[in-house]
């Protein structure tokens, strides 16, 4: 069962290492008094120029590196809804009806609740509660979205998030999931928008450093991506995320990834495929955030996704 409503502003929860603060709008989590995210529950501010249309809450903004530097964009001219770390998809139905949570046309998250917020020790919990719901009809749930987001203590090179997403479709018909079709380039699923100001961005798979070619089909079965680019505009010195599938994700090692060097990286899961759940059903996708200094190499990604999966087996 989860709380209901919003926490009074500005509550901090101290336990040790990790602290939580809430400002009525985000939950931002602290590691040793430094910020590693925000997780933004409730709309904020809209920017100059931004329509009313792209207000949105559940999803993550700011991602910290281990520096302090703010690792995603939100609202960027470019894309006004990429939305620094997020989890969406474009071209999903209920029954005959479009729903686009991705673009937010006509459909968006709204908070419902809390399951769960946690800071001591060792970690940083959050969970929560969200509606997917019609702009036409907020009262009418279409799926209900649960949200683990779990920080563990940073080393010295790196820290690990998880993040376990469950989406049951509480409506009373069936919903279909599906990335976009267009030109079949999958977009939806679990997204991060780096920060496009400090390009060029570097992308790194098993299938080795990519190219200046952008990857937007089911071409790269490679169960983690990494991407590096400068700690600050016109910095020598880079730093990096790389998403982590969870080998228990259906499909895993999904090939489907959104590579974009204009800044961005995705996990397209299902990608162009339609994915159908009935009323009742439930879907569940895991990924970590590798949140590391230097590039995929120098932090050795690929070995540290090789400690992950053992310890997620």
């Amino acid at each position: 069962m989860y709380i209901s409503g919003a926490c009074v502003m500005f509550l901090s929860l101290v336990q040790g290492v990790f602290t939580i603060a809430d400002d009525g709008a985000g939950l931002t989590v602290f590691e040793n008094d430094k910020p590693v995210l925000t997780y933004q529950y409730q709309p904020g501010e809209l920017p100059d120029r931004v329509g009313e249309r792209y207000r949105r809450s559940g999803y993550v903004h700011p991602l910290y590196g281990l520096d302090g530097e703010v690792m995603t964009q939100d609202f960027p001219l470019d894309h006004f809804h990429h939305r620094g770390v997020f989890w969406a998809w474009p071209d999903s139905t209920l029954g005959e009806k479009k729903v686009d949570i991705w673009a937010l046309d006509g459909a968006r998250q709204v908070h419902a609740g809390w399951i769960e917020k946690r800071a001591d020790e060792n970690q940083a919990v959050i969970a929560a509660v969200n509606n997917w719901v019609l702009d036409d009809a907020p009262d009418a749930p279409i799926i209900r979205e649960e949200v683990k987001i779990v920080v563990h203590t940073s080393s010295d090179t790196s820290r690990n998030i998880d993040f376990d997403l469950t989406f049951t479709n509480v409506a009373d018909e069936e919903f279909v999931l599906r990335g976009s079709g267009t030109d079949n380039k999958g977009y939806g699923g679990f997204c991060l928008r780096p920060d496009a100001t400090r390009k060029p961005f570097t992308f790194a798979s098993l299938a080795g450093v990519s190219t200046d070619e952008d990857v937007t089909d089911e071409a790269l079965p490679s169960p983690w991506v990494d991407v590096s680019f400068a700690r600050e505009a016109g910095a020598d010195t880079v730093s990096g995320v790389a998403i982590f599938q969870h080998p228990g994700n259906p499909g895993y090692p999904h090939p489907g990834w959104i590579l974009r060097h204009y800044g961005f990286l995705g996990q397209s899961w299902p990608h162009i495929h339609p994915y159908p759940m009935q009323p009742g059903v439930s879907l569940r996708l895991r990924y970590c955030l590798h949140v590391h200094r230097g590039d995929a190499d120098a932090a050795a990604v690929a070995a540290a996704f090789q400690d992950y999966e053992e310890e997620m087996k």
